[in-house]
C-alpha cells in the first residue's frame, strides 16, 4: 500500500486531492498549519505543521515514512504575486525536497503554475510545457526556481519528481476575493458584480478534476512538467456571465467597470497533449457544472455561520 505526504492538505486544491485518494488504495498523511478538528477517514491522519518551521518539518517527514510526496503548500493570500514571503516558501519547499528523499521518498510531485511561463508572447497557441519560462512576478519566479532546483536534485539522487503545472482552477472552496465568490457575493446581496471587460482567455480546471490530475500524476510513472486543464478554454466575461446568470442576477453584472490588472496576458491556456496522452486523465466537470457547486457551497457556508 502506497503511503501518501501531502502538504496543503486543507487547501482548495489539497482538499480536492485528499477526495481522490480516498478512492484509492493509499494511506494518507496529511499536513497543514490547522488541521480540521474531524476526519473519520480511516486511512487518512492529520498533522499539524508550520512548514516555516525547518526542524518541525524535518521531524514530521521523517515520522511520516511515505514513499510519495504531493507538495501543494505555499502561502497564496492577498498580494501574494509580490509578496517576500515567497521566498520564504521556496526555501521550506527545497527543505522538503531533501527531507523527504532522505527519510526514504522515491515520487515527489509538486505544484506548479502558468505564472512561470512567459506572459510577453502574443499568439493563440496553448502553451506546451517545454515553453520559454520568463515569470513576470515574484510567485512565479519562485515557483519556478523550485521546479529547477527539484529537477537538478532528482538528477542527482536518481529520486522521480513530476510537476503538475496549475493554470486556472474553479469550483467548491474558492477563497473570497477571487472572480467567483466576489461576483456570488455580491450578487447575493442584490448589488452589482463589478468586473473588468473580461476579454483574457483563461482555461478553468474544476478543482475536483484538479485534485484527481494531482493523486493520478502521483501513481503514475510519469517525471517532468505535466500542464493541467479542462481543456475548454473560456474567457473571463464569459464566465461571469455564467456565474451571474446561475444566480439569477445577470442584471447585476457589470463588464467593463473596473479596469483591466497591468500585465495580464490576453490569453493563457495549455496544451494539454501529456496530460491526455500520457496521464491518460480526462476531466470529468464542465464548465456549468464547477459554477453551480462553487455557487452551492458558497451558499452553504453563509447558512452555517
Amino acid at each position: 500500500m502506497r503511503r501518501v505526504l501531502v502538504t496543503g492538505a486543507s487547501g482548495f486544491v489539497g482538499r480536492a486531492v485528499l477526495d481522490a485518494l480516498a478512492r484509492e488504495d493509499a494511506e494518507v498523511v496529511a499536513l497543514a498549519r490547522r488541521p480540521p478538528t474531524q476526519d473519520a477517514r480511516p486511512r487518512l491522519r492529520w498533522r499539524a505543521l508550520d512548514m516555516l518551521d525547518a526542524a518541525a518539518l524535518r521531524r514530521a517527514v521523517a515520522e511520516a515514512g511515505c514513499d510519495t510526496c504531493i507538495h501543494l503548500a505555499w502561502d497564496v493570500g492577498p498580494g501574494y504575486w509580490a509578496a517576500p514571503a515567497n521566498l520564504d516558501w521556496l526555501a521550506a519547499s527545497a527543505a522538503l525536497l531533501r527531507a523527504f528523499r532522505e527519510a526514504g521518498g522515491v515520487r515527489f510531485v509538486g505544484a506548479g503554475t502558468c505564472a512561470e511561463h512567459d506572459w510577453t508572447g502574443d499568439g493563440d497557441a496553448p502553451l506546451r510545457e517545454d515553453a520559454p519560462r520568463r515569470p513576470a512576478t515574484l510567485y512565479g519566479a519562485a515557483k519556478g526556481a523550485l521546479w529547477d532546483v527539484a529537477a537538478a536534485y532528482a538528477a542527482a539522487t536518481g529520486m522521480e519528481v513530476a510537476w503538475g503545472v496549475v493554470f486556472h482552477a474553479i469550483g467548491p472552496g474558492e477563497r473570497a476575493g477571487r472572480l467567483l465568490p466576489s461576483i456570488v457575493a455580491a450578487l447575493d446581496a442584490g448589488q452589482e458584480a463589478r468586473c473588468t471587460s473580461g476579454a483574457q482567455v483563461q482555461d478553468p480546471m474544476d478543482v475536483r478534476d484538479l485534485g484527481a490530475a494531482f493523486a493520478a500524476l502521483a501513481a503514475s510513472p510519469l517525471r517532468g512538467r505535466v500542464n493541467l486543464g479542462r481543456g475548454a478554454p473560456a474567457s473571463v466575461a464569459e464566465i461571469a456571465r455564467r456565474v451571474a446568470a446561475h444566480c439569477g442576477r445577470p442584471d447585476l453584472l457589470r463588464l467593463g467597470a473596473l479596469p483591466a490588472r497591468a500585465g495580464e496576458p490576453a490569453r493563457l491556456v495549455p496544451d494539454l497533449a501529456r496530460m491526455r496522452d500520457e496521464l491518460g486523465f480526462v476531466p470529468r466537470h464542465d464548465l456549468d457544472d464547477s459554477i453551480a457547486t462553487a455557487i452551492d457551497w458558497q451558499r452553504a457556508q453563509g447558512a452555517d455561520r
